[in-house]
């Protein structure tokens, strides 16, 4: 089948309302930061999920940068990108790691929030099957297949039809399933191939002896993409100037230290998911930092904001791109990420 453009979906009308109710409490969120009994500024950070692609909030707090910022980071997992931003708007939170499309959702209810930086710059999503066919360079491979993606207006789904649109594919079956059940299908011989992030797509590889067949990454008219980000409210940071600099210095310095040594930030990451095999875990955070997932530079540029929000108008989950709600210089503060630059280079 062609995949044509949806109307927003019931899971995000059912996020935008909760992102509606929410937003007339997050805007009176302003109170000044708390202080831990070390002297050090505690600040919230709630996250969709416990997952390799937040590497650089656990390389923050284990390599020990939020505390050379003077931050005494308290983490939290929401459960999903709605749980986690809603998280910040009533006030549990001061900061949040999801998908950034909820920050220009949340202005198009009449609320406030920002994007203050970059967790992953990189769609780093990949479509995985029993066979080795040359999907990146022949995307025709997929017509006539059964394809795992999540549930509608989720992000593998949207990846998915965006490509299947923009490239006139015919006779893809789109099979939705839960997230974190995407391989099952495609191990059993029920679907042909599966979109999948790590580290599901490590242990198809080793544990289900499956094949990496496209990389979305990997295909520049996807890079770089503003894939999941730090997310605040305005009123908090103008009350908070240095508590929210130190937090965004921390994710600079934890970015750099990623890339300047790999090993320690595996080492990080293997500590962090004690449950899955070290070298599963140290080969997906490898196939992380080959696909520049974790950004150099954790400002989030005017491109990345771009093709999210591409995507994000196509399936629904705002109502149009660009507006004054979904703008990006209505979205992104880029000062704090611009001075985390210069301060981690010593300037």
């Amino acid at each position: 089948m062609t995949t044509s453009r949806r109307p927003l979906g019931a899971l995000a009308l059912a996020a935008a309302a909760s992102l509606a109710l929410s937003a007339c409490a997050g805007a009176s969120q302003a109170a000044p930061a708390a202080t831990s009994s070390e002297g050090l500024t505690t600040v919230r950070i709630n996250q969709a999920f416990q997952s390799l692609l937040y590497l650089p909030l656990y390389v923050a707090e284990d390599q020990g940068f939020f505390e050379e910022e003077g931050i005494d980071v308290e983490i939290s997992t929401g459960g999903g990108g709605t749980q986690s931003w809603s998280a910040v708007l009533g006030g549990s939170a001061e900061f949040s790691i999801q998908d950034p499309v909820f920050v220009p959702k949340t202005h198009e209810s009449g609320g406030e929030g920002v994007v203050v930086a970059g967790i992953q710059d990189a769609p780093t999503v990949f479509i995985i099957g029993a066979d080795d066919a040359d999907v990146q360079s022949d995307l025709s491979v997929l017509e006539g297949k059964k394809v795992v993606v999540s549930p509608e207006p989720d992000t593998t789904w949207a990846f998915m039809t965006h490509l299947i649109e923009e490239n006139d594919l015919q006779d893809v079956e789109l099979v939705n399933v839960a997230i974190g059940n995407e391989l099952a299908a495609v191990s059993s011989g029920q679907a042909d191939y599966a979109l999948a992030v790590e580290p599901q797509i490590t242990q198809g590889e080793v544990e289900n002896g499956l094949h990496v067949v496209y990389s979305f990454s990997a295909d520049p008219s996807w890079y770089p993409f503003a894939f999941s980000s730090l997310t605040g409210l305005p009123s908090w940071i103008e009350a908070n100037p240095e508590a929210a600099q130190g937090v965004v210095t921390a994710f600079q310095k934890a970015s750099d230290a990623i890339y300047a040594d790999p090993e320690a930030a595996i080492a990080t990451a293997q500590a962090y998911f004690p449950d899955l095999d070290p070298e599963i875990v140290a080969t997906a955070v490898e196939r992380e930092i080959d696909a520049l997932g974790y950004p150099k530079d954790v400002l989030v540029s005017q491109d990345a904001w771009d093709r999210n929000l591409e995507i994000a108008a196509m399936t629904g989950n705002v109502a149009e791109y660009p507006s004054e709600a979904t703008s990006y210089e209505n979205n992104v503060d880029t000062e704090l990420a611009e001075q985390a630059r210069a301060e981690a280079d010593g300037e």
